[in-house]
């Protein structure tokens, strides 16, 4: 398989794709770290039908393909917080997550409106990630609805 996966902006159509992945992920390195009532919740919001139903609200998604399948994802729940930044095992450390962080921005529905300002709530194994991104850390990890996760924030720099 190719290192490259060009990034598109995402369609209703591929809600199904982008839940696989995100699931996928979320059971491997987030779902361990929850409890049974948190593991319910992450996984009705990462499932098919509410990922096709932000897309359908104009969250701003993009992904990454490759041969014909999609490896990575990242969303903005407008107007600045991002909610999904996920990348396939098997594609990791290859640069896709800062490609698809980067590319958010020429998104159309942020092109001419980038925040000054975007929160995360980063799980523990992506803590490292966000920081390698920007983010800061805006406190010590907490569990809310038994879901860990640290609060997190990106600033645009000063010109």
């Amino acid at each position: 398989m190719s290192d490259e996966a060009p990034l598109r902006i995402a369609t209703a159509a591929d809600a199904e794709a982008i839940s696989a992945l995100v699931l996928a992920s979320a059971q491997h390195w987030i779902f361990p770290l929850c409890d049974v009532d948190g593991r319910a919740v992450l996984a009705a919001s990462m499932g098919t039908e509410a990922t096709r139903e932000r897309l359908l609200a104009g969250h701003a998604y993009l992904v990454a393909e490759t041969e014909g399948r999609i490896v990575g994802v990242a969303a903005l729940r407008l107007p600045a917080h991002l909610y999904n930044l996920f990348v396939d095992d098997r594609f990791q450390r290859r640069g896709i997550a800062r490609r698809l962080w980067s590319g958010l921005r020429a998104h159309p529905l942020l092109k001419d409106a980038w925040p000054a300002q975007i929160t995360v709530n980063a799980s523990r194994h992506s803590v490292g990630v966000y920081l390698r991104l920007g983010f800061e850390a805006q406190g010590e990890e907490q569990t809310r609805g038994g879901i860990p996760s640290t609060p997190m924030l990106w600033r645009a720099p000063q010109a």
